[in-house]
């Protein structure tokens, strides 16, 4: 078997759960399918590069051609030009919430519903920044008796003085550093399988290379024992192995020393003291 075979599958189940641990939280902020990239990055870990890249799901309001439009809507429509001066009072966020719920229906009638609803938002403390929902979303499982005062007061405390995301914030480079990190801190196992001096394959690929050798037409060798074998030196990583013993030939007996190593997942052979 192939030492880097080997390695690959005793990683692949922990790289595996961490990558579709990841997929999952990347796949939830973009409004992506967290399950199916969960699984596909757990299958092929990889999977996660492209997953950090991926752009979010858009609603129709994040658009350029929406965008192109909506500058003209806001510029000489007489219905929206007036409703983006009433949202102008309470700040740019509200204008942006009002710009991405026409464009979600984008039908007139629904305008006077949308301004009610960002006011109303607005006067109970909704900045549109998340925060609200977050705050609302604890104060609601400290109701329900999941949250006790006091992880209540330190979540709350926490989310208030919670800083603006820069650039560098979320995992988008973070996985892919921690997946490589892992690669190479992974301790790497010996090729399982790699014969030892005293295997019977090991025996066997000796005899071959002494037997049917570049000199078997000209020497015709035959191994008729092999004994008193050691191993002279080991490869830390198993890749190589060097041996010695006493080989009885058809024409007598000599100490012969032979290295074993392997190229892929063949082991090969190459005998001297012949």
């Amino acid at each position: 078997m192939d030492g880097t075979t080997t390695s690959f599958s005793s990683l692949f189940l922990p790289l595996g759960a961490l990558a579709s641990v990841v997929a999952w939280n990347l796949a939830r902020r973009r409004g992506l399918n967290e399950r199916r990239w969960a699984i596909v990055c757990f299958l092929f870990f990889p999977a996660l590069l492209a997953l950090a890249f991926a752009k979010p799901r858009q609603r129709t309001g994040d658009t350029d051609a929406f965008r192109e439009r909506w500058a003209a809507l806001a510029a000489y429509d007489p219905d929206i030009k007036p409703a983006i001066e009433r949202m102008t009072v309470l700040g740019p966020a509200a204008v942006e919430q009002f710009r991405l719920a026409y464009a979600d229906v984008q039908t007139k009638e629904a305008i006077p519903l949308i301004l009610a609803d960002v006011e109303a938002r607005w006067a109970a403390g909704d900045r549109f920044d998340g925060t609200f929902e977050r705050s609302e979303r604890l104060a609601t499982l400290h109701r329900e008796g999941r949250l006790s005062d006091r992880e209540y007061a330190a979540q709350t405390q926490r989310l208030q003085a919670r800083p603006a995301r820069g650039p560098w914030a979320g995992w988008w480079w973070k996985a892919p550093l921690l997946l490589a990190a892992v690669w190479l801190v992974w301790p790497k196992s010996p090729p399982a399988g790699f014969p030892t001096c005293e295997a019977d394959a090991t025996r066997s690929l000796v005899r071959q290379a002494i037997e049917d050798g570049p000199d078997a037409k000209t020497v015709n060798n035959r191994l008729l024992a092999l004994d008193e074998i050691r191993q002279l030196s080991d490869d830390p990583k198993g890749l190589h192995r060097y041996c010695m013993g006493r080989a009885t030939l058809n024409g007598g007996e000599r100490r012969i020393v032979w290295h074993l190593y392997q190229r892929g997942s063949n082991v090969f052979v190459d005998v001297s003291g012949l």
